[in-house]
Order: C-alpha cells, then structure tokens, then sequence
C-alpha cells in the first residue's frame, strides 16, 4: 500500500491506497504538523512508501519524514516539477519555480480529459493553470482566496470587519457588510474564472476546499474534483513505471529521499 499525502498552505489531505483504491483517507490542519504533531493516521499494515506533494514547507516536509520513518519505517518521495511528463510539457521557463500542486493537479486533469483545460485550484490562493488539448501548459494565474480577500480587507480598513463569509446563494448585491463582503469576493473569482474559460474555449475543471462554494456560482460547465493533487502523484508514479520510486533525475515528478534530523 501506499501513503499520498498533499501538504497545501492550510490543510494536509491524505489518502492510502490499496491498489488504484482509496482504503483510507483524512485531512488536519497544516499548523498541527506544522508544530511537531504527527500526521493522524489510523493503523495502516503494508505501507511500503509514501508520496508527498508540499507548498508547505521545509519544516512540515521534514517532521512527516520523520514520523514516517520512525512509525512505519517507510521514505518519503517528495514530488518535483520537471519540463515534461509524458505528453504533458510545463510552460514555465524554469519548471522548478512552478508550484507542484499546481504540477499535480494539471498532470491528473490532462491524464483523465486529454482535453484543453481550465484548471482552477481553489484554497488559500486560487490559481488557474492552462492547457492545451496537446498537453501544452501554457502557465496560469494566481489571485487571492476568498478568504485573503476578506482578510485584506480586515487589515485595510477600519470598518469593513467581517468575522466570516457569509453563506450565500447569489450574487446580487449584499444588503449587509457581511453579505457584501462575501459577495464582492466570490463574484471576483467568478468573472475571472468565467473569463478564462471563454477565451480559451476549454473544460473547467475545479478543485480545492473552497471548489464547492465556487462551483454553484460559475455559469459555465464544470467538473469538481476532490483530490486532483493525490490523482497526481499517481499519474506521475505510473509515468515513471518505478512503482512509486520515481527516478530521481529525467522526466517526471521526482522523488527525493529525506533523511530524518
């Protein structure tokens, strides 16, 4: 079996699989790892690896190679960003600086579509990769989350304090601050999206955890996604044909072994 894990700013999401099957799966807030707590995983018999896609940090990387290899004496391959996987070539001039989730999620949307995408990875930062249906990355965007919209707007003013979003069903016009905050900062991710997807005449795919309070919104066709970023590290593994050893050098995501401090 083997352990995936996908490190973002603000959430860790796990799954161990059982074959192509998920047989167990959670999530915990970054922080906790973060701060020294170990990944909450139940007993898992059969681990022989673990993959992990991280924008969280040396830290974070670290302390789960740690646990890993003191609890289930297993390494941890950690996901790079290289110029090309199979068919799918990246379009930033230095591959290295793009975001591996970023990486991950396009990998798994052009393995499952073939198709010319949007892909919209909506967390604390939402970002928008594009690609063509030859598998062409043409790079992307990346905007604020709702929620560093809210908070920006927290630190840059006196009045408009809004302690959370508001729940909404629409996107008329708020007839409160809490309503009118939400509101303007979903429609703004909304546009952008909706323009993206028109111009370049291509699916919409969506993932992240605020996918699902995007997606009633959008006007436009799209798919959701939960794991986009695990789905991935598969596609990546399954590309190298090393059996979840990706080569630590050539194309591909790479993997490299970390050694516990």
């Amino acid at each position: 079996m083997i352990l995936q894990i996908d490190a973002g700013n603000s959430r860790i999401k796990w799954r161990v699989l059982d074959g192509t099957a998920a047989v167990f799966q959670g999530n915990q807030p970054t922080a906790s790892v973060l701060a020294g707590e170990p990944l909450r995983l139940p007993a898992v018999a059969g681990l022989r690896l673990a993959q992990l896609s991280s924008v969280a940090g040396d830290t974070v990387v670290a302390n789960l190679s740690r646990q890993l290899r003191e609890q289930y004496r297993i390494d941890l391959h950690v996901a790079k960003v290289s110029a090309q996987v199979g068919a799918v070539s990246c379009g930033y001039s230095v591959p290295e600086k793009l975001g591996v989730d970023r990486w991950m999620a396009v990998l798994a949307v052009f393995q499952k579509t073939g198709r010319a995408s949007v892909v919209v990875d909506a967390g604390s930062a939402v970002t928008i990769d594009l690609i063509t249906e030859d598998g062409v990355h043409h790079g992307g965007y990346i905007v604020p989350g709702i929620k560093l919209l809210q908070q920006s707007l927290w630190k840059g003013t006196d009045q408009v304090k809004v302690d959370q979003l508001a729940c909404t069903n629409t996107l008329g016009p708020g007839v409160s601050t809490d309503e009118a905050v939400t509101r303007g900062c979903t429609l703004m991710l909304v546009a952008l999206i909706e323009r993206l997807a028109a111009e370049h005449s291509a699916d919409l795919i969506i993932t992240g955890g605020d996918a699902l309070l995007l997606k009633p919104q959008l006007a436009t066709q799209v798919d959701y996604y939960a794991d986009l970023v695990l789905d991935g590290l598969s596609h990546a593994d399954r590309n190298a044909g090393h059996g979840g050893r990706l080569p630590a050098c050539g194309i591909g995501a790479i993997h490299q072994r970390l050694k516990p401090r």
